[in-house]
Formats: C-alpha cells, structure tokens, sequence
C-alpha cells in the first residue's frame, strides 16, 4: 500500500527535489500550525491529500508558466504549492492578516520560490492593479464576492480557477444575478461533492 505523498509525488510528476520543498512545508505547518489556526486542525494529518492535492490539481488546468492572483492565501493553499511546482509561473499571494504573511514569507523563503512568488500583506481592495492571467482563491468567499474584489485584476483573457464545495450550483445561480460569465465545472480529485469553477469572461451585469 503506497502512501498519500507517494501518490502525490506519481500523480504530479514530482522531483525529489520538489517533494522535499514539500516536506518542508509540510513541517513549517505543523510548527506554525500551533501558534495560529492556517487550516482545519483536523486537516493536518492529511496534508498531501487535502492541501498539497487539492491545490496542485488547478495547475493541469491553467498550464505551466501563467501569472497567477491568490486571493486570500491564508495557509498558502493554493498559491504556494503552485509556485513549488511550477517555478516558471509568477504568483501574487493576497492576505491581510500579517502573522499569516509572515508564514508565508518563512515557507516561500525555505522552499526558495522567493523568485516567483510575492506576498502582499494587503486586503484585495488596496492592492495595485495589474492583469492576471488567472485568478484563484480557496475557502475565501462566495463566488459573487470573489467577482467582486478580482474584476480590476481580470483581462479579456483572465481565466478564474475556483474551488467550490457542494453548495456551487447555490453560488452560480447567485453571481449569475450580478455578472455575465461563461464557466464549466470540473470534478474535484479531493472531494466527490467538489467542482471547480473554471469560469471566463466576467463583467458586471
């Protein structure tokens, strides 16, 4: 019987040298996990599946080398495991909480994607505007809200990759009465009750 970080290392075509900036991580969040609330504690124990997985699975979709905007990063998930993976994509992590930040900047530091990944400790409204070519965010707000804050950072090619639970038809059918948008759901590899949101063209009604 193989375990979670085996299949993680097979199913994404891992280096060793990538698994061990993930184990890294995985070490500074359970130390750090101790001092402040990053993700579900109950979480913790299966990090490789319901972190590290579940924020890997959005990159096959946008593809390698894209500029990415993580609102809300909160522990890092998915916008850190994306720039371990992939040190050709540029990533802008958006979180307001400065000890949160200060995570951030301590796993990006020893994983050495410095390079790739900026942390703004800044809430979504003050940050300066640029295009992205994705936009994401995981367990940060509705979807309607998420169109809110990241209009000003979508272009006419912006792709937004958003992870949603069971209640995502709930979700669309709000946003819908607020924004035109085309979208398609794909399954989630984590949760059977999962979508994620692949939705494009995004303007206010």
């Amino acid at each position: 019987m193989t375990d979670a970080r085996t299949d993680f290392a097979a199913e994404f075509d891992v280096s060793r040298e990538t698994l061990a900036k993930l184990d890294r991580y995985a070490e500074l969040l359970a130390e750090w996990q101790q001092k402040m609330n990053l993700v579900g504690p109950s979480t913790l124990p299966h990090i490789w599946d319901r972190h590290f997985r579940d924020s890997a699975q959005l990159l096959p979709i946008a593809g390698v080398g894209r500029s990415w905007l993580d609102i809300g990063a909160g522990g890092g998930f998915p916008g850190l495991v994306l720039g371990i993976l992939d040190p050709t994509a540029r990533l802008v992590l958006v979180e307001s909480i400065t000890k949160k930040c200060r995570f951030l900047d301590t796993v990006a530091s020893e994983t050495d994607i410095l390079a790739n990944v900026t942390i703004q400790n800044v809430r979504i409204e003050a940050l300066a505007v640029s295009k992205f070519d994705v936009i994401t965010a995981r367990a940060a707000a509705s979807l309607d809200v998420l169109f809110d804050w990241g209009l000003r950072f979508s272009g006419s090619g912006t792709r937004w990759i958003l992870p949603k639970g069971a209640r995502v038809q709930e979700e669309l059918a709000s946003a819908a009465k607020r924004f035109h948008f085309d979208h398609e759901l794909i399954a989630s590899r984590t949760d059977s009750d999962a979508r994620i949101v692949v939705a494009k063209g995004v303007k206010r009604r």
